[in-house]
């Protein structure tokens, strides 16, 4: 049987098509990643606001129970200032892992896109490889026929000579 001349490369675009497969889902996978950070430090923010405010109103009843003297006043303000200074800090890094998670997702439809074309390219050249490997077996069936035409009339006219 004849071999399908464009074999290698088919073969070439079924790796490329795994490649692009795996490119793709390691690129899905950096992005949950990316989206699993900004989540754990949007909760750390949350829990940083939460503790600002648990500590202010702590103060503020310490301050309207006569606990705290004036001096401690001014260290728990202080203290409160930090508190909101680390929040704008988290704010920042959640500002600059938002553009990891968009720059992820990008990535992510690049590698989808890469995906389709070299899945298309392959099916274009197994569907041209259907289509040849169909030309050969009707080739193959009309030679058979032909073999058995001949033979046929080989026959027939052995038959009609007496032979």
């Amino acid at each position: 049987m004849t071999k399908y001349r464009l074999q290698a490369l088919l073969e070439i675009r079924e790796r490329a098509e795994e490649e692009a497969k795996e490119n793709f889902a390691r690129a899905q996978q950096m992005l949950r990643q990316e989206q699993e950070y900004l989540a754990q430090l949007q909760r750390e923010l949350k829990d940083m606001i939460a503790e600002r405010q648990r500590r202010r109103q702590e103060y503020a009843d310490k301050l309207a129970s006569g606990e705290m003297k004036v001096h401690e006043q001014s260290g728990a303000h202080r203290y409160l200032a930090r508190m909101k200074e680390a929040e704008a800090e988290q704010q920042t890094k959640i500002d600059g892992q938002q553009e990891q998670v968009r720059e992820a997702e990008k990535y992510v439809q690049q590698m989808q896109h890469a995906l389709v074309i070299a899945s298309q390219e392959l099916k274009a050249l197994q569907k041209h490889k259907e289509k040849w490997e169909e030309e050969r077996r009707r080739e193959r069936m009309m030679k058979e026929e032909q073999m058995l035409d001949e033979i046929a009339q080989t026959i027939h006219l052995q038959k009609s000579r007496g032979l």
